[in-house]
């Protein structure tokens, strides 16, 4: 009795190796593409913040900011939403507007990002869809690229996601979060791209501050 299950145990035994081997490759594999899609914070101030990611199979990293502002989250949620106005304080915005009205919540917005020169001038087309969440709202912007002729003289970009997340803290206490993936389409250099990702989030949540709050003050 005791030979015929010697086998057995000699068996599973050998088959022990072979699975520690599989289980340390799934961590190893699991901690790598973890460290290589961590954010990066790029700037910290005490009511700003700024981080960058680099994105598999791109070239160009993503970002994310936040931004705490003193001010009601409907005041804030409105101004975002002002598509036209983002003229006045979402960086190198040189045109925006709402092209359709999709559904209750959704529409297609247009807008221009001036490109340093001699870098061609890109626009985006998104489909934006308004979530109502518990304590705020949530904006999730999609690329689509062939809902809008394309125009003279700009480079429409291919590839775009991200979401707008504002959450109230308090009455007059709002955290706003904005995190984009982009692929800016044409000829651009990466180092270029990658160089100027840290402006956009930082001059944009800047400005959206800045702006809201001396509105709120007046």
């Amino acid at each position: 009795m005791l030979s015929s299950l010697a086998p057995q145990a000699t068996a599973k035994t050998s088959k022990s190796p072979a699975r520690l081997t599989v289980y340390l490759l799934l961590v190893y594999a699991i901690f790598c593409c973890t460290q290589a899609r961590a954010w990066q914070l790029e700037i910290a101030e005490p009511n700003l913040k700024v981080w960058t990611q680099a994105v598999s199979h791109s070239e160009f990293k993503s970002f994310k900011g936040t931004v705490l502002i003193k001010a009601p989250i409907t005041e804030v949620m409105a101004f975002i939403k002002d598509t036209p106005n983002m003229v006045n304080w979402y960086h190198n915005t040189i045109e925006a507007r709402r092209l359709q009205k999709i559904g209750e919540k959704t529409w297609l917005s247009y807008s221009v990002t001036q490109a340093p020169w001699p870098v061609t001038d890109r626009d985006s087309v998104t489909i934006v869809e308004q979530q109502d969440l518990a304590q705020g709202y949530r904006l999730t912007m999609q690329a689509a690229p062939e809902r809008y002729p394309l125009q003279a003289n700009r480079i429409r970009i291919p590839k775009l996601d991200g979401f707008w997340l504002i959450e109230k803290l308090d009455a007059n206490l709002t955290q706003v979060t904005l995190q984009i993936s982009a692929e800016p389409g044409g000829e651009i250099p990466s180092w270029l791209a990658n160089a100027l990702v840290i402006d956009m989030p930082y001059y944009s949540l800047s400005a959206l501050k800045t702006q809201i709050e001396k509105n709120n003050d007046e």
